[in-house]
Parts: C-alpha cells; sequence; structure tokens
C-alpha cells in the first residue's frame, strides 16, 4: 500500500502547489507559490521603476531596458521548461519555430534584428507556460494589486500631473532609452508621451472638467498601452465574472472605466463592449470560429477600403485599419517570407504587417493559430477568456504591434495559461468551486 496521500483533483496540476515538507522546505516552497505572480507584476511595472531611475536618480541608457526585459523573458522561460508538462507542447513547438526562423533570417538578413523580433513573440508561449504551472488559488489577489498599481497612478497623473511627470520623467526617459529625440514630442508644453497629447479633441471626453485633458498613460508612460491594458482587464473581469466576488467586480469595473475614459481608449472602450457581448453568448459560440476572427477581420477590411475608399493619413483606428491594407498590398515575396526590411518603418503602425515582416506570413499563421487553438474550450471561464483574447490581437494588430509587449502581454499570457490548466476556481467565500464543464 503506498503510504502518499493523494492530491486533490482540483489542485493536481500545478507544480507550483506542491509545497514540500519540512518547516523551511515549506517556507521556501510557499514562496514558489507566488514567484510567476511576481513576475508578472514586474512585467507590468518595471518601465516605471526604470523611468524613476533615470530622471531621479542616475541617466539610463537603451542596454540597461534591453538586458531587463531580456532577463526578466528568458527567467520565466527557464521556470516554465522545467516544470514541463504536455499541455505546453503547442507552446514548446512554436518557440521551436521562431528560434530556427531568427537563425534563417539571421543568416539572411541581420543577425541583431532578428534576436529582437525573436524576443517580441517570444513573451506569449513563455508567459503562457509560466501560467499552466502556477497555483490558481492567488490569482484575483496579484491581478487586483496589479490593478491597484495601476489605476493609483493612472489616477495620480489623471489629477496631478505635474507630481506624475517630477515622478517619471516620461520625455527624458523615452529619449535616454528607446532613441527618440526632442523633435519628435511635437508638444514642447508636455513632459508626457509623444502620444498623450493630440490636436484634435478627446474621444471621450465627459470628464475632461474633472480630469486632465491629455490621454493618460499610468505606469506604463504611453497611453496605447493603457489601453490595451484595459482590454485585458476587461476580458479578465467577464471571462472570470462567477468566481469573483461582488466587491471585485464592482471594483474591477468601476476602476476600469475610468481608467478607459482617461487613456481616451477608443478601441479599449469598443473592445469592452465585444467583449461584454461574447461573454454574455458564451454558450452559442463554436470552438472553432476564434480562428476565423483574424482572416474574417482583415479580408473585412480589404473589402470595406476597395468599396470605400475612405481617406488615408488620418491617424485613428480607421486610419490605422487603411494604413495596414495599403501596406499589405505594397508587399513582395521577400516581405511575405520575412527577409526583407524595406517596410519595417512602416510596419510598426500595423501588427499585420510587423509580424509578416519580422516572422514571415507563416509566422503569422502560427502565432494566430497559437493564440485561438491553445484552448481546452471546455469551461465557461476557458471559451469566454479565448474569444476575448482572440478579439484583442485581431483587433489590435490593425492598428499595432504594441500587443506583443511585456508589458500587458505578461498579464494576458499568464491568465490565459492559469485558465487552460483547469483548476477549479476559488469561490468569492474561500471556498473552490467545482469547474464548470460546458454544458452542450
Amino acid at each position: 500500500m503506498s503510504s502518499a496521500s493523494p492530491i486533490p483533483a482540483g489542485l493536481a496540476g500545478p507544480i507550483w502547489s506542491a509545497v514540500p515538507a519540512g518547516r523551511a522546505t515549506a517556507a521556501a516552497g510557499t514562496r514558489l507559490l507566488h514567484l510567476p505572480y511576481w513576475l508578472m507584476l514586474t512585467a507590468l511595472t518595471f518601465n516605471a521603476a526604470l523611468a524613476f531611475v533615470n530622471g531621479n536618480v542616475r541617466p539610463l541608457t537603451p542596454a540597461v531596458v534591453i538586458a531587463l526585459e531580456g532577463a526578466l523573458t528568458l527567467g520565466c522561460l527557464l521556470v516554465a521548461l522545467l516544470h514541463h508538462r504536455r499541455e505546453m507542447n503547442l507552446a514548446v513547438a512554436f518557440i521551436v519555430w521562431l528560434f530556427l526562423f531568427m537563425i534563417l533570417r539571421s543568416a539572411i538578413v541581420d543577425p541583431a534584428t532578428s534576436v529582437k523580433y525573436f524576443r517580441d513573440l517570444l513573451i506569449a508561449p513563455t508567459f503562457f507556460m509560466l501560467g499552466l504551472c502556477t497555483d490558481r488559488r492567488y490569482l484575483n489577489r496579484y491581478v487586483l494589486i496589479g490593478h491597484t498599481i495601476v489605476f493609483t497612478i493612472g489616477a495620480l497623473e489623471a489629477f496631478r500631473t505635474d507630481l506624475y511627470s517630477s515622478l517619471f520623467h516620461v520625455k527624458d526617459y523615452f529619449i535616454a532609452t528607446r532613441g527618440l529625440t526632442e523633435a519628435d514630442f511635437w508638444n514642447s508644453d508636455s513632459d508626457l508621451f509623444v502620444s498623450a497629447t493630440r490636436p484634435n479633441a478627446r474621444f471621450l471626453s465627459i470628464a475632461d472638467a474633472v480630469m486632465a485633458s491629455h490621454r493618460v498613460s499610468s505606469v506604463f508612460l504611453e497611453p496605447v498601452s493603457l489601453g490595451t491594458y484595459c482590454i485585458i482587464a476587461s476580458a479578465y473581469l467577464f471571462a472570470l465574472w462567477r468566481s469573483l466576488g461582488w466587491k471585485s467586480r464592482a471594483y474591477l469595473l468601476s476602476t476600469n472605466l475610468f481608467l478607459i475614459v482617461a487613456c481616451d481608449g477608443r478601441l479599449a472602450f469598443v473592445t469592452f463592449f465585444a467583449t461584454l457581448f461574447v461573454c454574455v453568448f458564451w454558450r452559442r459560440w463554436s470552438r472553432y470560429l476564434p480562428a476565423l476572427y483574424l482572416p474574417g477581420i482583415l479580408l473585412a477590411a480589404f473589402v470595406f477600403v476597395h468599396i470605400v475608399d475612405p481617406a488615408r493619413g488620418n491617424d485613428d483606428f480607421l486610419g490605422r485599419v487603411v494604413w495596414t491594407t495599403d501596406l499589405l498590398e505594397s508587399y513582395d515575396v521577400s516581405e511575405f517570407l520575412g527577409l526583407s526590411e524595406a517596410f519595417i518603418d512602416k510596419a510598426v503602425d500595423s501588427g499585420v504587417g510587423y509580424i509578416i515582416t519580422t516572422q514571415s506570413i507563416f509566422g503569422l499563421a502560427l502565432f494566430w493559430l497559437f493564440c485561438s487553438c491553445c484552448s481546452r474550450y471546455a469551461t465557461r471561464e476557458q471559451i469566454c477568456f479565448n474569444h476575448a483574447l482572440c478579439l484583442y490581437v485581431c483587433f489590435n494588430s490593425l492598428v499595432s504591434y504594441g500587443f506583443l509587449s511585456i508589458k500587458t502581454a505578461a498579464l494576458l499570457w499568464l491568465v490565459k495559461g492559469i485558465i487552460e490548466i483547469g483548476q477549479a476556481p476559488p469561490a468569492p467565500g474561500g471556498a473552490r468551486l467545482p469547474a464548470r464543464p460546458l454544458l452542450r
């Protein structure tokens, strides 16, 4: 007869939940329970921390930012691989493809940029695998901690912009570490990021009388990333609605809406309601529908642009859609094979164009398959979050490649991995709820 005690079914999956016997080793095991969440919070906030150091302690260089982000990504990858499980196989296969293409591109095009492009796509599978070996019991606690940090700094910026600027010196940070110059900041009266102020009025101007009229950036230092964070927070809220207490729901909903208004997140505003829609009617969707989102929206974009022929040059969602379609029509075979950098400066304003330019059309297809097909699609949470994630990626891929950034991608893919491991969510009152199988 075996002397080992059985592991509860809800906790059998994650390696992190196995705490060793003995007081010292138990303490170490408890710390490991929190390690993935600490790594996620670091990814969420490290740019703000570096900006504070650059503006108030000592000047930094681009090498510091690159080294810290690289070390964080590789550290998370190492932790995940040391706790490998079969659910990681798809992510590992995608990483192998990225690595092999990096080698090929380094030999044909440029080694330095090939490494950067490899890192850009590495973040998603890395944090997904980290989530697969993370204990779910602390998920909501750390999401609320991270959200509170984002909300607090965002509120500080909205109501005390002068204090926010004196803490982070955003313009100086981007000039020191991102290769920008004074000439890139068109508004000489602002110390914020270049896109924090717009020549035209805000889209969401309902609170202009009580808060700053610029676009708030919070810990992300630029407003586009705060908007993408708000989309992720919406996905978390609506997908995990049943396992959240009413206080968590009310707090996340109210503060997230505040942040959407504060950053003037037009895309975040639209995606908020799109996510709500797919989560309300989650039983109606086929498991194959998410795979059709990106090709469907690209086809619709091309048809719309060719029929309507909208004006070019506008820096809004429609203008970026037109930019993406025109860019892809300009590509030759070498661009679609990812073996040319002729359009890289233009591709930064198109996520689809950027991935094709840096990873080839095959890399884009594999990345999209990874996004849409790495879900068990067995519970309400998995179904809702899978749809929300795919909507997030395909909408953002028309306007920017910022959705690949570790600042927001770390949270998105960690939550995705935790949900996919199939642990029963904690009940709002503390007990664990049984996993909810899909009712057909």
